[in-house]
């Protein structure tokens, strides 16, 4: 048996999350592991509804699939702070039912996008790209257990466009997301990996050895 984990997959949409994910759950119930795949992120329940708010008074950006990700009325530092507020008392209990109570049932929490991505989001809707140095954002990060296994994947704007074609985002979008997620990456200790430079599978063997070379070091006996 292995103490509860969570294993976080982040990094700019287009980078080959969902496909590492799959494929690291797929090898680790193999394994004999019990395995739950998360999906947290921005907006999250008061937030999404005022998010809906303020599409319909067209004061919005959407992303390749229509989906608001900046809200261009939110400005002014006191509005930004309660926007942050709504999202970080929003998703606590998320948290709470997706990662932690599954994580006391002594499951391997695989998060496609959890905190760190919320926090990149959050940055962008607000326009504020110093908003992973913010309360709201140390407090979110906070949230994140003291022995999970973070990898960042990364790849370029030219690599996600040939991969994503018409669905991509805009390119200030992922630059910004790509600059945040480096921030956050170097200030967490994450694997990095530039998925541009390497294939589907020799991305996964890299996680795949890392993971389990994590796994073997907490072993209890």
């Amino acid at each position: 048996m292995t103490k509860p984990i969570l294993i976080s997959i982040f990094g700019p949409d287009g980078s080959g999350k969902s496909t590492q994910v799959r494929i690291l759950a797929r090898d680790l119930i193999i394994r004999g592991f019990k395995v739950k795949i998360v999906w947290i992120k921005s907006y999250h329940t008061v937030a999404y509804l005022l998010s809906k708010i303020y599409e319909k008074l067209r004061r919005v950006t959407h992303n390749a699939y229509g989906h608001v990700i900046r809200i261009d009325a939110i400005n002014g530092r006191i509005n930004k702070s309660i926007w942050a507020l709504i999202e970080f008392i929003s998703i606590l209990p998320l948290v709470l039912i997706h990662v932690y109570i599954p994580m006391s049932m002594n499951r391997i929490i695989i998060t496609e996008r959890y905190l760190v991505d919320s926090i990149v989001s959050i940055a962008y809707t607000l326009n504020d790209p110093n908003f992973c140095s913010s309360l709201v954002a140390k407090l979110m990060l906070y949230l994140i257990p003291r022995n999970s296994i973070l990898i960042h994947l990364d790849s370029d704007y030219k690599e996600i466009l040939k991969r994503r074609g018409n669905m991509t985002d805009p390119k200030d979008f992922i630059e910004f997301q790509r600059s945040m997620y480096n921030k956050l990456s170097r200030k967490l200790g994450a694997i990095r990996i530039d998925t541009s430079k390497y294939s589907i599978e020799q991305t996964s063997e890299i996680i795949r050895s890392r993971v389990l070379k994590s796994l073997t070091s907490i072993k209890v006996h």
